[in-house]
This record gives structure tokens, sequence and C-alpha cells, in this order.
């Protein structure tokens, strides 16, 4: 099979940026403040630190929370234990970011309701815990009304049997953008939960994630990874991160600046996007017309400013075969009322929107967060059995290019409908895997499996993952098989074909059994013929090969490691930034070097592919 054209781009990580409310020093830590920290993850950038002195004596039983909805700083205090003081904070979301002029001496609400680890959903609902009974593993999980203090909704939060905190004054809450909410509670030890059905009908339910090495008592999502953070009140302040995409603690770090953490939160900006092949009309043997839908999604807490969206046509089909190009908002998906750059040619000018333009982010049953686009074209001198592949590239950022608080993100469209926008649901939309471009094929040919892939989404249960080249001709449904041995397989699951042109699909399979798991897909298509995509299989409790690479940036060489080798070949192939292939190799031991004095400077994907999955890692060639 051959391929064409990925219109990949260099795009930026998402981003975060850290409220850390304690000390700006770590080694006398009482003087409380709270700080803005840009990347923290990543090359922290400080931003500002905004002194708060004169309106608390220290930093011991004071919150802080974001609340997405009017974009500003909450800080609480409930040091007395039957009131709390709250002061609201203007810190100048999305615009420049930085302290506020002044902060007021006397607190914005004072009441005699005593939160407990308070954080602000995307609606801008408020939540906190209180009234635990460490006998039963149960508290009170409340919805409150911040400018009163009056509970509007209270259920009881269940912890598991087992795992229950020692106390619930120490600790952190948080909420992702997308819903979810984690906690930090206890002291010696500090334990992670994840909180489920917190909004919804009976009890809810906190999940037991894992044990952290050290006190924690703050807790934040940065792009995909919580950061979980602690002090010891001298000279150690530390923080651990919680990577969501496969539930695994990270080693202890030294907390970000020289702060002192004691209660965290962060605002997040955060864009994804899909695309797929709604329609391909044939003109022709070698001419079609298409038709192509993008999703645009503001999946961050924060106004994005300056919203960009980019389709290279031309470097797909190339500039001379492309033609009669169009573009529209699907009706009743653009209430952010944007506007199209009317000078969109796919080739010469590939902005699809007009420049300065907005997208808040969601609240509520809002609609405005997101925007979907439909693009016509007609491509020539096209050719048979080759696979066209294209990507969309969304823009967007906060904060002002004129300081420090300009934060960037972006994201390559992932192939599908707006489902398969964040496929692993953490929240950060362009890692590796969630960029897949979107095929386009001129047949005949069988229905092409372009990608099959299989994971664990927690221990009874598997995400079973496809893509294939569209349109499919005659196609009528997949079935979903999985074997023991390889050799015996029992069907699990039908997925009907209704549109030839969707891509993506995928399956859960519940209830698993315990041991080596194999998987594979069937199609079949109306006339009754059938074949069966490559063989992937996972086993429970298997430690699966990790790999890393150092280091990067790479001037004359990097090294593969591999840290647990297994049996079987492993591949790596390095490509560069437009997909062209520069080095591959099988690896034979746990360390493999990579010369670069030739590469040029920029950025490459390596990719490693063993038995059990295919990994991506970027890699950063900069010479001297």
């Amino acid at each position: 099979m051959m391929w064409l054209g990925i219109s990949h781009h260099s795009i930026a990580q998402q981003n975060s940026v850290l409220i850390n409310f304690g000390s700006n020093t770590c080694t006398a830590p009482l003087e409380p403040s709270f700080s803005l920290i840009k990347d923290p993850l990543g090359s922290p950038v400080f931003i500002s630190n905004c002194n708060m002195q004169a309106q608390l004596p220290d930093f011991f039983s004071v919150f802080v929370a974001y609340n997405p909805a009017n974009n500003k700083v909450y800080i609480a205090d409930v040091r007395s234990g039957i009131e709390t003081k709250i002061w609201i904070l203007d810190i100048g979301l999305p615009q420049a970011i930085d302290c506020p002029v002044t902060i007021p001496l006397a607190p914005t609400y004072s009441y005699n309701y005593a939160t407990n680890n308070f954080e602000f959903d995307n609606n801008g609902d408020i939540w906190a815990f209180s009234s635990y009974d460490p006998t039963t593993g149960q508290c009170s999980l409340d919805k409150f009304d911040v400018t009163t203090g009056q509970a509007i909704n209270t259920r009881t939060l269940q912890f598991p049997a087992g795992y229950f905190p020692n106390t619930i004054s120490s600790g952190d809450l948080c909420i992702l953008p997308n819903g979810r909410m984690f906690a930090t509670l206890g002291f010696s030890p500090s334990l992670l939960y994840e909180i489920t059905n917190y909004n919804g009908q009976g009890n809810a339910s906190a999940t037991f994630l894992t044990t952290v090495p050290k006190n924690c008592f703050g807790i934040a999502y940065i792009k995909g990874v919580l950061e979980i953070t602690g002090t010891d009140f001298g000279t150690g302040c530390y923080y651990y991160e919680y990577d969501l995409s496969n539930g695994l603690l990270g080693t202890e770090k030294t907390f970000q600046v020289g702060n002192a953490p004691i209660d965290n939160t962060s605002f997040t900006p955060s864009i994804g996007n899909t695309k797929h092949l709604l329609n391909a009309t044939p003109v022709n043997s070698n001419t079609y017309d298409l038709t192509y839908e993008i999703y645009v999604e503001n999946m961050g807490n924060v106004i994005l400013n300056n919203v960009e969206l980019t389709d290279d046509l031309g470097s797909v089909f190339g500039a001379a075969n492309v033609s009669n190009v169009q573009t529209n908002f699907v009706p009743g998906a653009n209430a952010a009322g944007l506007t199209l750059n009317p000078n969109y040619n796919g080739i010469t000018d590939i902005n699809v929107l007009n420049p300065n333009q907005d997208l808040p982010n969601r609240i509520l049953n809002n609609t405005n967060y997101f925007f979907k686009v439909q693009i016509q074209c007609r491509v020539t001198n096209l050719q048979n059995n080759l696979i066209y592949y294209n990507s969309a590239l969304t823009k967007a950022d906060i904060g002002s290019n004129n300081n420090l608080s300009w934060v960037t993100v972006a994201d390559s469209s992932n192939n599908g409908d707006q489902t398969f926008v964040d496929p692993n649901a953490d929240g950060n939309a362009n890692q590796i895997g969630e960029n897949i471009p979107t095929p386009f094929v001129i047949y005949p040919l069988p229905v092409t499996f372009i990608d099959v892939n299989a994971r664990y989404k927690n221990e009874s249960s598997t995400l079973v993952n496809w893509q294939v080249a569209t349109p499919m001709v005659n196609a009528k449904e997949f079935a979903v098989e999985y074997s023991r041995d390889a050799k015996n397989w029992t069907t699990i699951g039908v997925v009907p074909i209704a549109n030839n042109m969707q891509g993506s699909y995928s399956f859960t399979h519940v209830n698993v059994p315990s041991g080596l798991l194999y998987y594979r897909i069937k199609q079949s298509d109306i006339n009754f013929s059938f074949i069966y995509s490559k063989i992937v299989f996972l086993q429970q409790g298997e430690k699966e090969n990790q790999y890393t690479v150092y280091p990067t940036p790479s001037n004359t060489q990097f090294t593969i490691h591999a840290t647990n080798a297994m049996n079987g070949s492993i591949h790596a192939i390095l490509y560069d930034a437009i997909g062209r292939q520069c080095w591959a190799k099988q690896l034979t031991g746990s360390n493999t070097v990579v010369d670069t004095h030739q590469l040029p400077n920029g950025q490459y994907l390596l990719k490693i592919t063993d038995e059990k999955k295919s990994q991506g890692i970027k890699i950063l060639v900069k010479h001297p």
C-alpha cells in the first residue's frame, strides 16, 4: 500500500498555568502568597507572586480555586473551623495575566459554612468535602453557593474499604475541564482518588488510585497529568506527576520556582480538533469531489484568544490538483459567531478563519465552545491504491505576548467525528496516538486497516480501537473477536457500518478474563466476502516495555533505552516533520545509539513498535 501527503505541522504542546497558594520560599514558608507559574511540568516560568500577608497571618487552612465561569481566583480562609472568608481576585484573564493591582483587606464573602478542599467545575459550581466519619469511610460532598455559604446539594461520598483516608482536612481536590474529579486526602499516608458520580443521582464513590510516598496537600490538573504537591515545612518542597493516560505515578521532583505548596489549582487552555471525510463523489476515473468536516473544541477552562484553523490541501493533493474550494459552518454549530476567511483556497491561503477571534470555554449547556466547518473541494490526477492523508491544525492563545503570561496551544486533527477528539479522556488532545490524519483512497481495494490497538480501561474491561481508509465500498459490518490462544476465536461484538466515510471505530470488551488476550477485527462485505485485521494482544498485569530517549535536545546523537526488554522484534523508525523516514533499525539490546550529525535542526518523531504496542516519542535535534 502506498501513501502520500500527510499535511503535518509543527504543533505546540497543550499547556497550563499553575496557581500555587503557599509561600514564595520553601525555607521560610509561613508568609502567605499565591504564585502564577507557566508551563510547570516543562520549563517553569515564574509569572508573578501575589503577597497576602496583609490579609492572612500564615498559609495554614487556606484554599485556592479558579472559577472558569468568571475567570477569577478565589482564596478561602477556614482556619477558625466554623467560618469561611473568601477573597475574589481578578488576575486579568484571558488577556495579560498578573497579580491584582490591589487585594482588599476585607474578604468579599464571610459566612459560617466551613469548607474542606474546595474547587470549581466548568459550570462555576463549587464543591467541597465535610463531615467525615473515619469508621465508615463516608463524608458529605457539598455543592454550595459561594456567595452565601448555603449548601445547594449534598450527597454521601463513600471511600473504598481498606483505603479510608485518615482525614479529609489534609489534602485537596481538582476538577478537570472535562468534568472528572480527583482528590488527594490524608496524612502519613496521602492517598489519591478519583471521585465518580459526584453530580449524579445517589451516592458518590471514590476509587482508590495510588498511595503518594510523602504527605501532599495540593493537587492540580496540568495537560493530561495531575500534579500532586507537598512540603515538609522545612527545606523540602516537592511534587509528583500522576499520568492520567496510563495511571502511573512518577518520581519525586522539586516543586517549581522555589515556592512552598499548600493548595493548588490551575487554568488550562486546551484545544482539540477532529477531521473526517463526509463524502467522496467521483467525477471521472481520477477526479473526485470531496467534503471534509472539521470539529474544533475549546477543551480547557479559560477563554481562548486568536483561534486559528488551517488546512493545507495543496500539500496533500498537489497545488495544481485542487480547485472549487468552498467552506461553510455546519448549521447550528457556530454559536460563538466566528467568521470564515473568504480568501481561503487551501493552497496559497490555508487559514480557514478570519484572524483575531475568540472561543469561549464550556459553561453550563452553552454551545459556543465549539464549531464545525465543512470544506468542499475538487481534486484531480488521483492515483489508484494511493492513500492521501490530510490533517487540520488549530491554534489559540491566552495572555499577552508582551509579557511572560503568553501561552500558546495547538492540536493536529484526529481522524473521526467529535467523539474522537480526546479518546483517553485525559483532557489533552494532542498526545502521541491522538493526531491521526484523515485518509482518502481510490478503490478498487478491499477495506484497508490502517491501525488496530487495544488497551485496558480498568481492571475488568479493555478498549479496542481501529482505523480504516475511507471511503469503504460494499462494506457491511465489523466483528470484534478475541482469543486466549490466538487459535480459537470468539465474537464479542458487531459494529454495523452505517457510514462508509467513517474511518475510526472503538469497542469496549467488558468482564475480560485474566491473562493473555488476543484481538482482531473481521470486516464483512455485503456480498459476504471478508478480511481480517492484524492481531494485537494484551496481558493483564504484564509489564510493558517502556522506552526513554536521551539526551533531548540532541546534538550529535541520542540513545534509545528499553527498560524491560521483551521477546520478539522491536522496530524503531525516525521521521522528520513532514513524515519522511530518516532512520530505521531493529532494536536488539537495551541501549541503541542514533547518530544525528547529519540531521537538520528541527522536530522529529521516533516511532517504536514491539509485540504489544506502538509508541511515538518527539525528538528535538538542535546543533550549536
